[in-house]
C-alpha cells in the first residue's frame, strides 16, 4: 500500500499544479475510496498514470473532514503549460485589513471621478 502522506499538498499547490495540466490532456474520474470518501482524480490521457487526486468526505455519509490533496506524478513536458503566478495577499491585523479597505475604497472613489482609466 502506498504511504499517500508523502504525497500531500496545501490546496493551494494542488490548484496551480491543476491548472499546468493542458485541459485537453486531463482525464478526471471520480471514484469511491470506501464508505465515506470520495476521490476526484485526474490521470493523464497520454500515459494513463494518475497525477493527482483530491479527497474528500461524502456529502451524505455522515462523516466530516477536510478535503486533502495530493500529487503523485508529473506530466509530460507537452502535456503543460507555463505556470501562472499566483499572488497572495495576507492581512494579519485589524489595522492591516483597515488599511486595505481603505485603499479599496480610494481606488473606486478614483475610478467614479473618473481619475482612473
Amino acid at each position: 500500500m502506498i504511504n499517500e502522506s508523502i504525497y500531500e499538498v496545501t490546496r493551494d499547490d494542488y490548484k496551480g499544479f491543476v491548472n499546468e495540466i493542458k485541459p485537453e490532456f486531463r482525464d478526471i474520474r471520480i471514484e469511491d475510496i470506501g464508505v465515506s470518501h470520495i476521490a476526484a482524480k485526474i490521470y493523464s490521457k497520454k500515459t494513463g498514470k494518475c497525477l493527482c487526486s483530491r479527497v474528500g468526505v461524502k456529502p451524505d455519509s455522515g462523516f466530516e473532514g477536510p478535503e486533502k490533496y495530493y500529487i503523485f506524478e508529473m506530466p509530460d513536458n507537452d502535456e503543460r503549460r507555463a505556470p501562472t503566478p499566483v499572488y497572495k495577499l495576507q492581512l494579519e491585523t485589524k489595522e492591516e485589513v483597515q488599511a486595505f479597505f481603505d485603499f479599496i475604497n480610494k481606488q473606486k472613489e478614483k475610478e467614479n471621478d473618473g481619475t482612473i482609466s
